[in-house]
């Protein structure tokens, strides 16, 4: 990670300060040889004198791999080749590189271990990965074996060549998994949307946290349509739960799009009113950069005007993809940026420029993503556009994914409630 990027995560996340951790890190030291040491704090231009995890950014949580030593790790059959990267490591010395042919499926590595407890545990790693705009990414926990696997997972949309931390929410349970008893660690890197050429992917730093006893649920509109009104909160008041609308300026009172006045009322009410560039059929990275810039600033400046500086401090990606130049813009005027990544997100965030939504209504795939953001500590950020129509979520559609929420044990929160947690 070059200074700049790693001077970025350590802003970030230092406010937040090191989640107090017990029971099974006590165990994750003793694997890891005993190392009782706290992490290090990053010295004041982001890097330290020593190698390892005390060049790493001041997260939450403790390193469990720094990937120094691959001697561990095997490439799976078939399943590309692993070397140490040591051109822009993570931290310390090396990160691990996953590399896969054109006529290759997948990267893929794994490490045995010895009973690794990771009950009460989300997990995060550091991932960068070169010349595509999309990536799939799977951690598997093999507990006690591979008929009992605890699958976390997440797509990647962008920023290519460039470090970033992805905290890994739950995809999928095979038979039922103890996570007691870790036998396996396996890591998976495969393309998505273009399926065509190779795999170059470098990885470090596998985190883990303690999870929060209490999972949460953000509910997320995009469109700024007046059925956000009309319909979704007017659902969502009897529950008390407050929504994020996804703002973009130019758009605000034209056609079936939500007024000013409508905005103030919904802010007034407990939503936060984020920031959404308009960008129509291009994605941001088309534009000059001069003109990304304009763009991110004037939007943030609009609802710092308006009244709705909490929400101004939120980042809504347009069309999802985010390009390097881009994400330096937003970590510049935003504290946190939303975009896809296909499931939940491993609390406490690692990285805030990272957090993930999927579509709100999937029906079954969306159920049980709020089950696993409720039963393992994690947030789910649910996606909505249309709301009572053709084309998005019916009417009914939409108060069944309320009701269902509803009886779950999770925290309905704005990215405001997540940011301030």
């Amino acid at each position: 990670m070059t200074n700049r990027n790693r001077r970025s995560f350590v802003t970030t996340v230092a406010a937040a300060g090191t989640l107090g951790l017990s029971g099974c890190l006590s165990q994750l030291r003793e694997w890891r040889g005993g190392d009782t040491s706290s992490p290090a704090e990053s010295t004041p231009n982001g890097d330290a004198d020593q190698s390892g995890t005390d060049r790493l950014p001041a997260l939450p949580g403790e390193s469990i791999d720094d990937f120094e030593s691959l001697n561990d790790w095997i490439a799976m059959i078939d399943g590309g080749t692993l070397e140490a990267g040591t051109d822009d490591p993570y931290g310390g010395s090396q990160s691990a590189r996953l590399t896969a042919s054109e006529d290759t499926e997948h990267a893929a590595i794994y490490k045995a271990v010895d009973g690794l407890d990771l009950r009460g545990s989300n997990l995060s790693l550091a991932v960068k990965f070169t010349d595509r705009e999309q990536l799939r990414l799977s951690l598997e926990l093999f507990a006690p074996n591979s008929r009992n696997a605890y699958v976390l997972q997440r797509t990647l949309i962008g920023p290519s060549d460039r470090w970033v931390r992805v905290d890994f929410g739950t995809g999928q349970i095979e038979g039922e998994p103890d996570l007691t008893d870790v036998s396996e660690i396996r890591l998976t890197a495969r393309r998505r949307g273009d399926t065509s050429g190779s795999i170059d992917c470098q990885v470090d730093d596998l985190r883990v946290v303690d999870r929060p006893a209490t999972g949460k649920v953000m509910l997320l509109f995009d469109g700024m349509f007046e059925s956000h009104y009309a319909e979704a909160f007017e659902r969502m008041e009897p529950y008390g739960y407050a929504g994020v609308e996804a703002v973009m300026p130019e758009a605000v009172g034209q056609g079936d799009r939500l007024t000013i006045d409508r905005l103030e009322e919904l802010s007034d009410a407990g939503w936060d009113m984020a920031a959404r560039p308009r960008t129509g059929a291009h994605f941001l990275h088309e534009y000059p950069p001069e003109e990304q810039a304009r763009m991110i600033r004037d939007t943030k400046l609009y609802l710092e005007s308006r009244g709705f500086e909490d929400g101004a401090k939120h980042f809504i990606t347009p069309r999802n993809v985010l390009s390097p130049t881009a994400r330096d813009l937003v970590e510049e005027h935003h504290e946190q940026a939303f975009r896809f990544g296909g499931g939940p997100n491993g609390l406490a965030l690692t990285d805030p420029y990272n957090v993930g939504f999927f579509a709100g209504g999937a029906d079954d795939e969306t159920k049980m993503y709020v089950d696993y953001a409720a039963k393992y500590g994690q947030l789910a950020v649910l996606q909505f556009d249309y709301i009572g129509t053709e084309d998005g979520i019916s009417e009914r559609e939409f108060e069944r994914v309320l009701e269902y929420i509803d009886g779950q044990n999770v925290e309905v929160v704005s990215a405001t409630d997540l940011l301030d947690s």
